[in-house]
């Protein structure tokens, strides 16, 4: 768990420095997974397990919550050069 004390102290230091730049690129790619997800699955992807018993929004919000180490590193890659083209 390592990794992950390393991610939420960088993500401390991110919002400190950009603010809310960087709540703005989280939530916009969180939107555009979630979006993407639920597109996946009115065309036909079949998530199995839990995520498969809780319904088509339920799916996609699990799918998206298991993209998480993923979308932490893209807002980490992407929040400076967010802000940098907004200044």
């Amino acid at each position: 768990m390592g990794w992950w004390k390393t991610l939420k102290s960088r993500w401390k230091e991110m919002v400190a420095e950009y603010g809310s730049v960087a709540f703005g690129v989280w939530f916009t790619i969180f939107g555009l997974v979630f979006a993407s997800f639920i597109v996946a699955i009115e065309l036909g992807f079949q998530p199995e397990g839990v995520a498969a018993e809780s319904g088509k929004w339920g799916m996609a919000y699990v799918a998206t919550q298991l993209t998480k180490p993923f979308r932490i590193a893209a807002v980490l890659f992407l929040t400076p050069i967010v802000a940098r083209v907004l200044r």
